[in-house]
């Protein structure tokens, strides 16, 4: 029950304007958040200053469209590891490739035996 609620905190603030990305983010989001950074400057030389809501966007944008295991792996430990309100945020709000595995996370496959 306290999960849920609050999972349902987290969405209604991620609703209202005004929503920070960089303010919500964990310790351990962090640190996966400035892996994924390395990886996309070493392997494909594009820095991304992540101090700022737009720079993350951005850098996020880009890691869902690269078919690169390491940097898909960072992302999905960079999502598993933020709040729900930001894993909302991040599913809804265009941020992350509409064709990304991570939409169909919450769907089930009604298909297995």
């Amino acid at each position: 029950m306290l999960l849920k609620s609050l999972w349902q905190r987290g969405r209604q603030q991620s609703e209202k304007k005004g929503f920070r990305l960089r303010d919500q983010l964990t310790y351990t989001g962090d640190y996966h958040l400035e892996r994924l950074s390395k990886l996309l400057e070493l392997r494909y030389r594009r820095q991304f200053p992540w101090n700022s809501d737009d720079d993350i966007r951005e850098m996020i944008r880009f890691a869902s469209r690269v078919q690169d295991q390491d940097i898909q792996r960072e992302l999905l430990l960079f999502y598993l590891n933020c709040s729900p309100a930001v894993q909302e945020y991040l599913k809804t709000g265009g941020i992350v490739d509409a064709s990304h595995y991570i939409h169909n996370s919450d769907r089930t496959d009604g298909g297995s035996r």
